[in-house]
């Protein structure tokens, strides 16, 4: 079951959640370090983040609505794609808030907690994302005879390279 937002029978949605996953969780690790590091620098490094990972999942966001849109699903398929997505939107609105409360103060108790009750979210939300591609097969493009053939495959059922 794959949606229209491909390259090359590739989905572009899992190529860019990359960018705010690691983004999200390099703030943690910078506000580890800020602890004993810099105290300057290390909150400033996290603000960045957050921002960098804000961006970032919205251009992931993007492409996902494009395929939760024009992907086939079956309606249980569909309520996982649901859940995956609004824990998405909820993160991203915690990261938002976080940003605006780091920015006054960087390291503001509650920008803490709203960047980790945000990164608790993302952990969640990437569950739902690995049933929808694992398990519920959104995603792969479908095994065709011509897609068996360009893969170099002579038997769909034991999977022999040529």
């Amino acid at each position: 079951m794959q949606g229209k937002a491909t390259i090359a029978r590739h989905p572009i949605h899992p190529m860019l959640v990359a960018l705010p996953i690691g983004s999200f969780g390099g703030v943690l690790i910078s506000d580890i370090i800020s602890i004993w590091g810099d105290g300057t620098f290390w909150p400033r490094m996290s603000l960045w983040l957050i921002a960098f990972g804000v961006i970032s999942a919205l251009g992931a966001a993007l492409f996902g609505f494009i395929d939760y849109f024009t992907a086939p699903m079956l309606p249980k398929t569909k309520q996982t794609a649901t859940i995956h997505m609004i824990l998405n939107l909820v993160v991203v609105a915690f990261y938002i808030a976080a940003f605006f409360v780091r920015f006054a103060t960087p390291v503001s108790a509650l920008g803490y907690i709203l960047t980790y009750i945000g990164l608790a979210l993302l952990i969640g939300s990437g569950w739902f994302g690995g049933e929808l591609i694992y398990i519920e097969h959104v995603g792969p493009a479908p095994d065709t005879p011509e897609a068996i053939s360009d893969a170099g495959v002579t038997s769909p059922k034991t999977a022999t390279v040529r």
